[in-house]
């Protein structure tokens, strides 16, 4: 079996329990926090990472249900696909390291624009009512 799918049946998985969901977080917040931000595409991945985490952390917490369960999946299929290490690309070639990785958040922040819109405006919202 490839990563890809290995990874996406391990998200199936995940998705469905808040414990390895919240494991997941962490990870990849650490791994997050290590990204140098020396460039456009680099700052990019970064935000649509820190935005998928801020989406998973909702959900997780209650705070915010309007995903369906495939783009759960997809999320958790994201953050998966970043943490885990073996990629076709190795993270430790500068410049391409995470070429694989971004390719696959990219994507995914591309098929769930829809979802990453109405969570934005949510917090927007959110943000609004606090001040």
């Amino acid at each position: 079996m490839d990563k890809t799918k290995k990874i996406w049946e391990k998200a199936k998985k995940t998705a469905s329990d808040k414990g390895q969901i919240k494991t997941t977080l962490s990870s990849a917040g650490k791994k997050l926090k290590n990204l140098a931000e020396n460039s456009n595409e680099l700052r990019e991945l970064k935000s649509k990472l820190e935005i998928l985490i801020r989406m998973t952390q909702s959900h997780l917490s209650g705070a915010y249900r309007s995903f369906s369960v495939s783009s759960i999946i997809l999320i958790v299929f994201a953050l998966l696909y970043f943490i885990t290490p073996i990629d076709l690309i190795p993270d430790f070639i500068p410049a391409l390291g995470f070429t694989d990785d971004a390719s696959v958040i990219f994507l995914i922040a591309k098929k769930l624009n829809r979802d990453i819109t109405k969570f934005l405006q949510w917090e927007e919202k959110k943000l609004g009512q606090t001040d």
